[in-house]
């Protein structure tokens, strides 16, 4: 392991992947960001990564996966996202790993040190109210400050999601509970979905481009951010199919219309024989009966006009496309979408809910709806994302954030000072008017 010595009974060095697997995938705070998988997928995508471990007596107490970048003009940061994993109640602890931490980042020549532990910053629930009474880490964003690490804030952030919803699953014992544990807007859409026979495939090499077209076509549409084709590619050649996991949502054209159409033939005839008995009999019984039956009727009817852009020709559809994680104790949902011409296959609730079953039945503990917004109002660009996935049940989750901590001051500095010059000639520039043209 190449142990460095630290004078206060730790030794820090670096982990095979093995090692840094059976630390990570068992530990409270686990993360797909902090895998073993996560880590052979970065490194063939060229980056510079490297996995630690700090051991008291020989006994692994923490660990994490380093990140190392360079910008154009050399500035070199040593980050650990979502991490380290460790006991941040053991004050020891965490200011000797922070101090081994930033040690190893100067001897890799980093100017500055980045962590965000993957920790909540002050316990919320589904709407957001904060409840520190359940848990309150204020404290140990102080004393990370004391110890130099400056916070960032925990305000949303692309790069290392700060707010997410999440779905405790422990104690769910079968798929009816988990169910009933959905708003009843949320239950209508998961069987409607069913009953019309929309089903989920996972993607392979083979099927990649009929997953990447969902997803890029939904993301155009919606204005989200999703990576190229070969992030998606390299994803699924250097991670296993349990870590990875690209789901549709498809539907059958053909088949499904040729469902609605039997179904409205089976009913319009009950319609028919029930009109006939009400007539005849004036049984009231009859007559709600018939109410029922005709409402079904009317439903197939609509179903059917609504597809009628849709031409047995198109065959089966992807109508979306959703990129999950499973990793430690949770499957996390971290991007994807509906094509919009699809909606009304409620495409997107059948993979939430197709992921739920298999979260449920392979003993995750949580689902990770990840990235989160809208949540103060309705008025806030994401709240309609956020209303769809509470309800499924959950509860928004607001993590520490991060924190950063000069490695090398002078060079930390000075590019404080040239990040700042660069934003105010940005926005002076965006201020000045207009040369008209002649």
């Amino acid at each position: 392991m190449n142990p460095t010595k630290a004078g206060t009974g730790l030794e820090f060095g670096v982990l095979s992947d093995a090692e840094f697997e059976t630390f990570s995938v068992s530990h409270p705070q686990s993360s797909f960001i902090q895998s073993a998988d996560f880590t052979r997928f970065q490194r063939a995508r060229g980056q510079d990564v490297e996995l630690f471990g700090v051991r008291r007596d020989g006994e692994l107490v923490a660990a994490g996966k380093l990140n190392y970048t360079t910008n154009r003009f050399g500035y070199r940061v040593c980050e650990c996202a979502k991490g380290p994993l460790m006991d941040y109640t053991d004050s020891a602890l965490v200011s000797d790993v922070v101090g081994l931490l930033k040690g190893r980042a100067a001897d890799r020549k980093a100017a500055e040190l980045r962590i965000s532990p993957n920790l909540p910053f002050i316990a919320r629930d589904a709407d957001g109210a904060e409840h520190p009474e359940i848990a309150d880490n204020r404290p140990l964003v102080a004393e990370l400050g004391r110890l130099g690490l400056a916070h960032q804030g925990s305000d949303m952030n692309f790069a290392n999601v700060n707010w997410m919803f999440i779905k405790k699953l422990d104690g769910i014992q079968d798929s009816e509970e988990l169910i009933m544990g959905t708003s009843y807007r949320t239950r209508k859409a998961i069987r409607k979905a069913e009953k019309n026979g929309v089903f989920l495939e996972q993607a392979t090499l083979e099927t990649l481009d009929e997953f990447y077209d969902a997803l890029s076509t939904a993301g155009d549409e919606k204005g989200f951010i999703y990576r190229e084709r070969e992030y998606y590619e390299q994803l699924l050649r250097t991670t296993s199919a349990e870590f990875t996991k690209l789901m549709m949502a498809k539907i059958d054209i053909p088949a499904y219309r040729k469902s609605i159409t039997e179904r409205l033939e089976a009913e319009s005839a009950s319609a028919a024989e029930l009109r006939r008995e009400v007539e005849e009999t004036g049984s009231k019984k009859k007559a709600n009966r018939l109410k029922v039956v005709q409402d079904l009727v009317d439903s197939y009817e609509r179903s059917l006009k609504d597809i009628e852009r849709f031409p047995d020709s198109v065959g089966v559809a992807t109508v979306a496309a959703i990129h999950f994680v499973c990793f430690g104790d949770e499957v996390t949902c971290v991007i994807g979408g509906t094509k919009q011409d699809y909606i009304y296959f409620n495409g997107a609730t059948s993979l939430y809910w197709g992921m739920m079953l298999h979260a449920l039945e392979k003993g995750y503990s949580r689902y990770n709806f990840y990235g989160t917004f809208g949540i103060q109002g309705q008025d806030e660009e994401g709240h309609g994302g956020y209303e769809f996935k509470k309800g499924f049940g959950g509860d928004v989750v607001q993590l520490v954030g991060d924190f950063v901590m000069p490695v090398r001051p002078f060079v930390f500095q000075a590019n404080r000072v040239g990040r700042a010059a660069v934003a105010a000639a940005r926005t002076l520039l965006g201020k000045l008017p207009l040369k008209r043209q002649a």
